[in-house]
């Protein structure tokens, strides 16, 4: 990793080299970013900012790749309201503005020849991809568990990362495992040295249970609202458990933008 140190709030215009869908309402971006490429970590996300005057605040999506060698980022991201629609229609070619990654990571393994157990739940499959790539570097062998109602996606990504790929669906499919990602994990007994999650947050409050009963924690990333995504708006906000000097349990209010998206589960307050 460079030492150099990018500014937190650095925002460019960055240049669109693809912008195609890859299911429905699902779109798969890769846009020219060499300087934040290089600075990237599985986990983190970035604002990117829609060009019309009467969307003020910036959507927060997800890096789900950084590609240090092509100086390049991938975002997948869910077309659900204008900003996101106004992303949709940019060609190649289009600039974007896009922030430098934010927010707080998963934690790497220390140990190698581990396995890892990545569970993704919808446009929450996204960073499973960029996770699975830096892991297979470390020699740890993955298990991608990815929930999705209908239709799937990156899973071929996933595959070519190295992962070994089980996608759940709310549909019956001949291809596909009918159930939840924690039904699937269950019944195909899948476990792990260490668990990664992100999606919908009933999703993550399972996959925890699941865990926890196997005396086991879970690094997730929390699905909030942001509105700046700096840590200055206080609009993300969730209850997270921590100890004092003294070992006694506290609630603490904690930014979802700044302090995470990636929390232990066990630090959740999921009630």
């Amino acid at each position: 990793m460079s030492d150099r140190k990018i500014p937190e709030k650095s925002v460019i215009a960055a240049e669109v080299l693809s912008n195609e869908k890859i299911a429905g309402g699902i779109i798969k971006m890769t846009v020219a970013a060499p300087q934040f490429a290089e600075e990237a970590q599985p986990g983190q996300f970035c604002n990117l900012y829609p060009a019309a005057d009467r969307l003020i605040l910036p959507r927060p999506v997800s890096i789900c790749d950084a590609e240090k060698e092509s100086g390049t980022l991938t975002f997948v991201y869910a077309v659900v309201g204008a900003g996101t629609e106004e992303f949709s229609k940019l060609k190649s070619g289009q600039s974007l503005r896009v922030s430098s990654p934010l927010g707080k990571g998963f934690r790497m393994p220390s140990g190698t020849g581990q396995k890892a157990v990545l569970i993704g739940g919808g446009v929450g499959t996204a960073p499973m991809l960029f996770l699975a790539k830096e892991l297979k570097k470390r020699n740890i062998h993955c298990t991608a568990v990815t929930g999705f109602r209908r239709e799937p996606f990156l899973s071929q990504e996933l595959k070519a990362a190295g992962a070994r790929v089980i996608t759940t669906t709310d549909l019956p499919s001949p291809d596909y495992f009918l159930g939840t990602v924690v039904d699937c994990m269950e019944i195909n007994e899948i476990s792990g040295d260490c668990y990664f999650a992100c999606g919908p947050r009933p999703m993550l409050a399972a996959v925890f249970d699941y865990v926890q009963k196997r005396g086991q924690d879970v690094q997730v990333s929390l699905e909030e609202r942001m509105g700046c995504g700096y840590g200055a708006c206080v609009g993300c906000v969730c209850d997270i458990r921590e100890k004092d000097k003294d070992g006694r349990e506290q609630i603490q209010r904690r930014k979802v933008c700044k302090d995470g998206p990636v929390f232990m589960g066990s630090e959740v307050i999921w009630s």
